[in-house]
């Protein structure tokens, strides 16, 4: 069998890693996770500082994808890449493992989960695969992670959920895409298939709000998401058209005027090669990140005027979060690079995220 592209490169990279648990330095501050794979295969839950040097790892059960931060006590919970069926919970005090979460055997994790403002409950998206609808799981944070009950997303295919800065809404892009077990990572609704982005009460699961990409483009599965100021939702997609198509990837969402698809040059926008692996803002709000791993490159766009403010090359790229006032960026290739030039290269690959402590 031929190697995947992101199975060569993740042969590339400069550093060793340590130990599982032992840490690069008693004076680093943790600042980022990440999901990993290192050059043997294995993988793991990398805890990162502001530079992108280890500060300590443990081992996953298989490939993971993002994780969700615990407010307080500072904890994170890292999910198995979608269809999966683990969690790992980090202790990011002790600098340790402390659980792992199963869903129910009728449900398996999405990638993605947030915890509520008090730190209490954690949200989990899942995909209840006979019911062929999304949910998200809730589990107990004081209680083990007890799952105590669930909430409809109000949609097919849930991936990637958020708690918006007002602490009381939770917003679910649901990439519309009907996948089953039995039929390992087939998508099996590509041609009736509608994503969607919801709004939901975080306490009681009521729907908020939710709209529907045009018919025209239904078969942009609408995966990540994230808050700019003045409560704007961008959010990046998946095109499961045509590959000759040519489609707007990245769009905007608010209440008053719901989903709109952000204007750009066709050709800078089909060099992402119709795959956005993952949204992220800068730590002052001003630029909004897009990732294209297919493509090789990332798209920043101002925030507030949503104009395209630099398109640059990067192999490979998948993670961006918030650093300092600008943001970083991670890749298949094991970089970590900030913008303000700052990087080092860690032996493997990371996954499609990073997730700012």
């Amino acid at each position: 069998m031929k190697p995947s592209r992101r199975a060569i490169l993740a042969g590339f990279g400069a550093l060793l890693l340590p130990a599982p648990g032992a840490l690069a330095g008693e004076g680093d501050k943790p600042a980022f996770v990440a999901a990993h794979r290192d050059i043997s295969g294995r993988f793991d839950a990398l805890v990162l500082d502001g530079e992108g040097n280890i500060v300590f790892r443990e081992a996953l059960e298989g490939r993971g994808h993002a994780a969700a931060v615990r407010p307080d006590p500072h904890a994170a919970v890292v999910f198995a890449r979608r269809p999966g069926r683990f969690a790992l919970v980090l202790d990011l005090t002790r600098r340790a493992r402390t659980r792992v979460i199963a869903p129910p055997a009728d449900r398996h994790f999405a990638g993605h989960g947030l915890f509520s403002a008090d730190g209490k409950l954690l949200y989990a998206t899942e995909n209840d695969f006979e019911g062929e609808r999304g949910v998200l799981g809730i589990y107990d944070a004081t209680d083990d992670y007890r799952r105590i009950g669930e909430f409809a997303t109000h949609g097919i295919g849930p991936h990637e959920a958020l708690l918006l800065n007002d602490g009381k809404t939770i917003a679910v892009a649901n990439g519309g895409i009907l996948t089953h077990p039995d039929y390992p990572r087939q998508k099996l609704n590509l041609a009736t298939m509608e994503p969607s982005l919801a709004l939901i009460d975080v306490e009681t699961g009521a729907l908020q709000a939710i709209d529907r990409l045009p018919a025209d483009i239904h078969q942009l599965s609408i995966r990540h998401m994230v808050e700019a100021p003045g409560e704007v939702l961008w959010f990046g997609g998946q095109y499961e058209g045509p590959r000759r198509d040519r489609v707007p990837l990245v769009g905007t969402f608010d209440r008053e005027r719901g989903l709109s698809l952000v204007e750009a040059d066709p050709r800078t926008m089909a060099r992402m090669n119709q795959y956005v692996g993952s949204v992220g803002i800068s730590g002052d709000g001003e630029t909004v990140v897009a990732t294209g791993p297919r493509g090789g490159l990332y798209l920043a766009w101002d925030s507030a005027t949503r104009s395209l403010r630099e398109a640059r090359d990067f192999v490979d790229v998948g993670g961006t979060a918030p650093a300092g006032t600008g943001f970083a960026v991670t890749s298949g290739q094991g970089r970590f690079e900030r913008s303000d030039g700052e990087g080092v290269a860690i032996a493997g690959a990371f996954d499609n995220h990073l997730i700012a402590l």
